[in-house]
């Protein structure tokens, strides 16, 4: 019997999937179906070592087909990535 849920578990349990894992980052996916949109949250590497999160609307773009619309997190699931984050060892303090 388990005790403690992984946090790709726990965030499982709010709708996010994993669907992509390496070693420069991972991807999530959330179906919101009362608005209609994919939420998707990165969590990304970068050469500078200022790793980012970013979450945001999959199929949102302005009229030049450029940039995506942000999607706020809650306390709870920015938690959680910041946890997977320090997991796959990309969270940086800078």
């Amino acid at each position: 019997m388990k005790i403690k849920k992984t946090v790709d578990e726990k965030l499982a349990d709010i709708g996010f999937v994993k669907v992509n894992e390496n070693k420069y980052g991972v991807d999530y996916e959330r179906k919101d179906g009362k608005f209609n949109y994919t939420q998707v949250v990165s969590i990304g590497h970068k050469r500078s070592g200022r790793h980012i999160l970013q979450s945001y609307d999959k199929d949102m773009k302005d009229e030049y087909g450029v940039g995506n619309t942000c999607v706020g997190l809650t306390g709870y699931e920015m938690k959680l990535f910041l946890k997977k984050m320090k997991q796959i060892g990309l969270y940086s303090k800078m």
